[in-house]
């Protein structure tokens, strides 16, 4: 298998940052990332090691395709900062709430 792309490997640091945080824990966190990381689903239809298309043939990286993929990741933290700010207000409105 190839080595982890950099981008790959910084979105990566960047979930486990906020796994601490968010409601679920960061074993959820951890769980759920590194199984998107080393999911069977992105193997080939025929069972060999180049996720949809991110290593070329010659071992090289298709940028444009782990770039994609990258993006989307991206957008999954920050959904994960706003249910973590969400998390954070719901507790203070129970503990400082208006009575």
């Amino acid at each position: 298998m190839p080595p982890i792309h950099p981008l790959v490997r910084d979105l990566y640091k960047r979930a486990i940052t906020l796994g601490p945080d968010y409601p679920l824990g960061l074993p959820y966190v951890r769980k759920v990332w590194k199984g998107a990381l080393t999911n069977d689903r992105f193997k080939g239809f025929h069972g060999d090691e180049d996720p949809v298309g991110f290593v070329r043939e010659g071992g090289e990286w298709n940028e444009k395709a782990i770039r994609l993929a990258v993006a989307r990741g991206r957008y999954f933290l920050r959904e994960m900062v706003g249910v973590i700010k969400l998390k954070k207000y719901r507790e203070m409105k129970k503990r400082y709430g208006q009575e």
